[in-house]
């Protein structure tokens, strides 16, 4: 069984119960598909959460495709987490009755115990750990980034706790290793791969209940394709072009995941310009325009190169069009 979904399983598991939820339980079960929108509402109406959900984290949620009705549940666990946190009136303890004095017994021999020994050391994460190193990097959609993140664990006094184990999840982001023991230092590093939407990645960092999470740049990476547009769609290979009027192709440049990329250096060839010749082009930094102006009927080709590559169309001019709207067929 692979790895992410024995993790899922024993996730789904533990959440049966009564547990509060963290952060990366809920992105886990979002990510896993293995539940319900209606399901997932109903788990965190019961179970609640271990932290006090921000806007930052709501936007997270509803990246990874969680629906009105458990956002609305999310809300209403935060509510209630509030209103827990008022701590009640103690109430006023009644005056004990004067004991009548008991009379003294007679002196015992004094009996010597051992002294117990002493309760064993207990340390766990506080809120002091965190992220130490390679949080706020910036890379391409899809790529490694080039130095390893950082999650330092410390007891509430500020000392270092070797071997515990962390948990890391990613939202548009890939974690290795998804879990990982601290060393002597009480650090634990793993690497980050990037994911393929362009914008923002995060990674969560959780140790019992103690979640920490830290933010990336996902930019595009370098341009792999050309689209080309012609009214509400885009055009490749063969279309015809209405006879009547210019029309404007639109050119932008996408990396291998469909990410916007930089347009450069944006240009149009025509073989025969008898049938249509390229009247204009424009571009800023994104996207491009090719303005076309039939003059006679008939088929030739069309080259938009731009970013080093070429995308080569095949237009005909028919004999008549119909009066309207110009547009690509």
């Amino acid at each position: 069984m692979p790895a992410a979904v024995s993790l899922l399983l024993a996730l789904l598991v533990a959440v049966q119960g009564s547990a509060p939820l963290r952060k990366s339980d809920l992105v886990r079960l979002l990510s896993g598909a293995m539940m319900s929108s209606s399901e997932l509402a109903e788990l965190v109406s019961r179970n609640c959460l271990t932290f006090d959900p921000t806007e930052r984290d709501r936007n997270d949620l509803r990246m990874l495709g969680a629906d009105a009705a458990m956002l609305a549940a999310v809300d209403a666990c935060a509510r209630r987490n509030a209103t827990r946190s008022v701590p009640p009136t103690p109430a006023r303890a009644a005056p004990k009755p004067s004991a009548v004095p008991a009379r003294p017994a007679s002196p015992a021999r004094p009996v010597r115990l051992a002294p117990p020994p002493p309760p064993p050391l207990v340390t766990r994460a506080s809120e002091r750990s965190g992220f130490v190193s390679g949080g706020g990097q910036r890379g391409a959609a899809g790529r490694q980034l080039p130095r390893p993140l950082v999650f330092e664990v410390r007891d509430s006094a500020g000392a270092p706790l070797s071997a515990q184990t962390v948990g890391f999840t990613g939202i548009n982001a890939r974690i290795l290793p998804a879990t990982a023991a601290t060393d002597a230092a009480g650090q634990v590093r793993v690497g980050v791969t990037l994911g393929e939407r362009a914008g923002a990645a995060t990674v969560i960092a959780s140790i019992g209940v103690v979640e920490k999470q830290v933010a990336f740049n996902v930019a595009a990476g370098p341009a792999a394709q050309l689209v080309v547009m012609c009214g509400q769609g885009s055009v490749s290979g063969h279309f015809a072009i209405r006879p009547d009027s210019e029309i404007v192709l639109r050119v932008s440049a996408q990396d291998g995941f469909a990410n916007a990329s930089p347009l450069l250096g944006l240009r149009a060839a025509v073989a025969d310009a008898r049938i249509f010749r390229v009247v204009h082009v424009a571009q800023d930094s994104t996207l491009g325009a090719v303005t076309l102006k039939p003059d006679q009927p008939g088929t030739t080709s069309l080259a938009v190169i731009a970013n080093g590559m070429r995308q080569y169309l095949t237009v005909t001019v028919p004999p008549r069009a119909a009066p309207g709207k110009v547009d690509c067929r």
